[in-house]
């Protein structure tokens, strides 16, 4: 049997899987360049931060401040947020803000509010007992900024605009709207407005829709730019912002990082995160086996992928390995909150899966309602263990041909990168 370690249970126990594969089929690792990559250190980080793109360095804007909002992105995405926070508040506090100058800020978007073992999760218990750390509240405690040229009235987290030193925390990630996150997007839609994060939506569905363009495929390109250039004319309304971003692989450590202001620094770190997170293109497969452990609670993006390599002409089965304990997120624009009600755009993106046979989710647990996300749950088969998984593809012979994919909620099809990335250096 042919053995596959598979990166899983990220924010509770960060066990892999191992999964093992027939020595008869014919087996393709779709990898990332990102995982040959050693990570930061701390150290590194702080170096990183004090070599920032298009504004002063962060300890510069420091001095005189008096009140700080540092933003953090939510436990939806696997963002080593805790060492690059360590290393912020090194900075900061050299500058001579005390702690009782900064508050953290949730940047839930539209997703739901977040414990305290939550928010110790993504900074560590240190901080969370030392500085004051809040949700965002998307329909309440906004103010206006501004108004887009489409008329799009902007709206953002109250307590953000107050303070007169502004950071985010975050991580340039491939995205299905924005060709990569990162930047501007952790204010918009991370702590803006309810009815701003819809127009903001609307505008990337609506292009996405208009020009016929296939979620998955194009993922990383910058071309698909409708919401990101919106994003960028509203980042540009709260004043200065120091952005700190951070590329990470699968192990969900950080393998380089970008700061300063937040479009500027954006687009240098998307020159690396092009080659880092592309992997080769799954195609004509009978078995697609895909990982969902960076984005766990978001693990619709990683069906979406593994459905594209299924064979259009034999049709497939496609395994999805997700061990989160979390469940797939609360989303109160994108989810559904019954049988027949839902969020703003609650069954706008298509779930529709071309030529799968049968979905199996192989998990410790799950939730029937979280199955809604992955398309027709007649087609869907549960699966705890590996044996279990075996079974439910033994129908599959010798020559069988499968994919493997290292984590499809974070790794992007893009075999031209995929072919660069090998040098990359």
């Amino acid at each position: 049997m042919k053995k596959y370690t598979l990166e899983q249970n990220s924010w509770t126990s960060w066990e892999p899987v191992d999964i093992f594969l027939p020595d008869e089929w014919e087996v393709e690792y779709h990898g990332m360049k990102g995982d040959e990559l050693p990570a930061m250190t701390k150290e590194q980080i702080i170096e990183r931060i004090n070599q920032p793109y298009g504004c002063k360095k962060l300890g510069e804007m420091a001095k005189g401040a008096k009140k700080v909002a540092i933003v953090f992105d939510d436990m939806t995405r696997g963002t080593p947020t805790k060492i690059m926070a360590e290393a912020t508040l090194d900075i900061l506090h050299e500058a001579g803000i005390q702690k009782d100058q900064i508050r953290f800020i949730c940047a839930v978007g539209m997703h739901g509010a977040h414990t305290t073992e939550q928010f110790a999760a993504k900074l560590g218990e240190r901080i969370v007992q030392n500085y004051e750390v809040f949700n965002h509240n998307p329909y309440e405690n906004c103010v206006e900024v501004g108004t887009t040229k489409d008329g799009t009235v902007v709206k953002i987290n109250k307590e953000f605009m107050s303070c007169d030193l502004k950071i985010g925390l975050g991580a340039i990630t491939p995205h299905i709207f924005n060709a990569y996150g990162g930047g501007g997007k952790i204010l918009f839609p991370g702590i803006a407005d309810a009815d701003t994060v819809h127009k903001n939506h609307v505008t990337g569905t609506k292009f996405l829709i208009e020009n016929k363009l296939n979620i998955v495929t194009n993922v990383g390109k910058l071309e698909v730019d409708a919401m990101r250039n919106e994003i960028e004319e509203m980042v540009k309304m709260v004043g200065p912002f120091f952005k700190v971003d951070c590329i990470y692989n699968s192990k969900l450590v950080p393998v380089k990082v970008y700061a300063g202001d937040p479009i500027a620094e954006y687009y240098e770190g998307v020159k690396d995160a092009q080659y880092l997170y592309a992997t080769q293109l799954s195609q004509d497969k009978d078995i697609v086996i895909i990982n969902a452990n960076a984005k766990a609670n978001e693990a619709s993006l990683a069906a979406a992928m593994a459905a594209l390599g299924i064979s259009q002409e034999r049709g497939g089965d496609v395994v999805l390995v997700n061990f989160t304990q979390m469940g797939q997120m609360t989303h109160y624009l994108l989810g559904a909150f019954g049988t027949e009600t839902g969020g703003r755009l609650w069954g706008k993106l298509s779930k529709a899966r071309a030529g799968l046979n049968k979905f199996v989710y192989h998990s410790s647990t799950y939730g029937y309602s979280d199955l809604a996300w992955f398309g027709d749950r007649s087609k869907m088969v549960f699966a705890p263990t590996w044996d279990d998984v075996l079974k439910e593809l033994s129908h599959h012979g010798a020559g069988t041909k499968v994919s493997v994919i290292c984590d499809g909620t974070l790794a992007y099809y893009n075999n031209d990168c995929w072919e660069k990335a090998k040098t990359y250096k």
